[in-house]
């Protein structure tokens, strides 16, 4: 729709903290596109620094007025207390927190030191698209598409 709200954060390092083209389309067509008025957004991360991470997603716009923070109902960031580094731990305190089945969940992952994509896969069942260039609009695609062969294959059981 060509609006552009805050899309860029600077550290006090001079870099500049800013989403993938594609993590950002998707996020716009989560926000405006009807099909996906009912999706609740969570996320699953294992980030050093989950204030810092909080603080971008509440700055970071998807449209003009809308932050990435609101748009996530649910967060798991960080690697204390109940969270580890494997993402498993992440996705297990969301569905606890948020009671959504494992089988409704679409899980998207950048990681390239491990595939938590797998790993979460393996122990809940979660569909989920590796992203190891940052989504991409072909990621985002893929991963709709994963989700929804798994929907039509349950359906049909």
């Amino acid at each position: 729709n060509g609006q552009q709200g805050v899309i860029g954060a600077q550290t006090s390092g001079r870099d500049t903290v800013r989403l993938y083209d594609g993590a950002l389309k998707a996020l716009q067509q989560l926000h405006t596109d009807p099909q996906f008025k009912d999706v609740v957004v969570g996320a699953a991360s294992s980030c050093l620094e989950p204030r810092y991470a909080d603080a971008c997603m509440d700055l970071l716009e998807v449209v003009p007025g809308v932050t990435i923070g609101s748009m996530f109902r649910y967060r798991q960031i960080g690697r204390t207390g109940k969270l580890t580094s494997s993402k498993v731990t992440h996705f297990r305190e969301l569905h606890q927190e948020s009671g959504i089945p494992f089988s409704e969940m679409l899980f998207f992952d950048d990681c390239n030191w491990g595939d938590h994509v797998q790993a979460v896969g393996d122990a809940y069942g979660v569909v989920g698209q590796r992203t190891p260039s940052g989504m991409t609009q072909k990621d985002w695609n893929a991963g709709l598409a994963k989700f929804a062969a798994k929907q039509s294959s349950a359906q049909s059981h």
